[in-house]
């Protein structure tokens, strides 16, 4: 006798054994205890999940001599014919290959005639949506008003190629993916009849990979068996299947979280030297990142993550190690490099620069993290701020600059209109409020930016040493190459420009070089420490991928940021 695969040998011969399509079986069951069978059924759903083997048991059970019955004896007869499928009464078509209208009419020709054994002619239509459109329309007539004794079981992976006024004419079920906690059970079964050792982890493995299929993953453990005989190990099967370990995928995750940029370098080599995809390696380090944020937000990860109990204990310790914030950051990184690494020549230099940068990735600072840094620099600004507001009504000495007549840079000094107004002006009138300088300031520049970027860059470069009512005093360091670049007429005049739409008002600007160890330096020094602290939170609140998304989003930008007054 040739040998019956598992998938055949395992096969359900009764509801109770079909695995994982308890809404359908129950659901038929109480149809035939209730005499409520209709005569024309659609199971819909994808391969390997039960459609066919659902439809011989049905056929089982309006034909059993104890039926109909909800649960058919599998020793009459009628049951062994059906199960081994050589019942006159049950007839299975493939749809694939009968898909013409001649075979319809010959069907229609043999609906009229009565069951020669059973009490029920059953027509079971496999992938019944590759039949031709004349084929159905041949069909509607006899599937609107069929014989009492024949009822029509269509099966298919498609239902939306089927015609909707064939939908419409049949009692539809749909027929889900098995989960793989359900496969592994059931393997855990067969292994257990056939005495074949293999570790829950082989197992598991199997499961994930039939993608919800029960016979594909009969149909991996019957190659691994005559692949490694009866005692199978988790490395053979990896071998069978050619698949990227998914310890890979925990490693990866696990060295770009602790930030070891060379420990991804060297999986990417495995990887590559293994022979695996780029591609595929890519989508699977994605959804182990996706499963990361899902077992950090959930009560119930198994509900989301179709894998072993074992794998998802891992995920929950990996995921222990860093914040939610920072998952996310890291899996919208990933997911940014899709295009790059899907549509690259060379995928792998792209999967390693990205991997690099995501262990590089520093935490992700929040919104409210950020705001309250700026309020506790503001404080301490404020308090520079009237220092220095103070000493702008007291006497001071003239800061010390270069000697003309000795340096080769000569102390340039550039003003655009001198102010005739013997009035000081108002807040409003000069942009400049209160203690507000080294903020104004940063506005300025910033608005420079969008008119003049390279204006901008050179003046940023500078340091503000004083700024008074229709005045800026700034110095660059003694030989600077940008001080030719900023006494350009041009540059002079856009600047006075830019400056007088700023402040509303003529303002001069008065360019100096800076000694080291004169009092200028040393009022640069006070002035710009906390202006370089403003910048850089000013920088984290622009490359904030929250500020980013919102610009994305609405199609803006930034005009201005404000610090919080406290």
């Amino acid at each position: 006798m040739s040998y019956l695969v598992l998938a055949r040998k395992w096969r359900p011969q009764l509801f109770e054994d079909v695995v994982g399509q308890k809404h359908v079986t129950k659901t038929l069951q109480n149809a035939i205890a209730g005499n409520r069978v209709p005569h024309a059924l659609l199971f819909t759903g994808t391969k390997g999940v039960g459609k066919t083997s659902v439809a011989r048991i049905l056929a089982k059970a309006l034909n059993c001599q104890d039926g109909p019955t909800p649960g058919p004896c599998n020793q009459c007869q009628f049951c062994r014919d059906i199960s081994a499928g050589v019942s006159i009464d049950v007839l299975e078509i493939d749809g694939a290959s009968n898909t013409g209208v001649d075979d319809v009419r010959k069907l229609r020709e043999n609906v009229r005639y009565l069951p020669s054994k059973g009490s029920h002619k059953v027509y079971i239509i496999d992938e019944v949506h590759m039949l031709s459109n004349s084929a159905f329309n041949a069909l509607l007539k006899t599937l609107e008003e069929p014989p009492e004794h024949v009822v029509f079981i269509f099966a298919t992976t498609e239902p939306h190629k089927i015609p909707p006024t064939i939908l419409s004419r049949c009692q539809r079920y749909d027929f889900k993916r098995i989960p793989a906690r359900d496969i592994l059970a059931h393997l855990k079964l067969i292994v257990s009849d056939e005495k074949v050792q293999i570790s829950d982890k082989g197992l598991a493995l199997i499961a994930r990979e039939a993608e919800g299929s029960m016979r594909d993953a009969q149909g991996i453990l019957d190659q691994a068996i005559s692949f490694a005989g009866k005692d199978i190990s988790y490395d053979e099967i990896v071998e069978i299947l050619g698949i990227i370990d998914r310890k890979l995928f925990y490693e990866t995750s696990l060295s770009i979280i602790e930030k070891k940029p060379q420990r991804c370098l060297d999986i990417i080599e495995d990887v590559y030297n293994y022979g695996y995809d780029i591609k595929e390696f890519y989508k699977g380090l994605l959804e182990q990142f996706r499963n990361l944020v899902v077992v950090k937000v959930t009560e119930n990860p198994s509900r989301l993550i179709d894998i072993p109990d074992s794998e998802i204990e891992d995920l929950a310790t990996q995921g222990a190690l860093v914040g939610i914030n920072e998952i996310q950051q890291l899996f919208s990184i990933l997911a940014n490099s899709e295009e790059e690494i899907i549509r690259s020549s060379n995928p792998k230099l792209i999967m390693e620069m990205t991997l690099v940068r995501m262990a590089h990735t520093g935490p992700l600072l929040s919104i409210d993290d950020i705001l309250c840094k700026i309020d506790n620099l503001e404080r301490k600004l404020s308090n520079l701020n009237n220092e220095g507001n103070t000493a702008a009504y007291m006497p001071r000495e003239k800061p010390q600059f270069s000697d003309p007549s000795s340096q080769t840079s000569a102390i340039s000094e550039i003003e655009y209109q001198e102010d005739t107004d013997d009035t000081q002006p108002s807040e409003a009138e000069s942009g400049i409020k209160g203690g507000d300088t080294k903020e104004t300031w940063l506005n300025l520049i910033g608005f420079v930016r969008k008119k003049r970027p390279l204006l901008a860059a050179i003046l940023e470069l500078g340091q503000l040493i004083n700024m008074d009512y229709g005045k800026i005093d700034i110095g660059l360091e003694k030989n600077s190459v940008f001080m030719d670049s900023i006494n350009e007429p041009q540059n002079k005049k856009d600047l006075a420009d830019i400056f007088r739409e700023f402040f509303q008002r003529e303002m001069a600007l008065n360019i100096s070089v800076i000694v080291p160890d004169s009092d200028s330096a040393s009022i640069v020094k006070k002035n710009s420490k906390g202006s370089d602290e403003v910048r850089k939170l000013r920088d984290e609140v622009l490359n904030n991928p929250i500020v980013h998304d919102a610009i994305n989003i609405f199609g803006g930008k930034v005009i201005e940021i404000k610090t919080k007054q406290v």
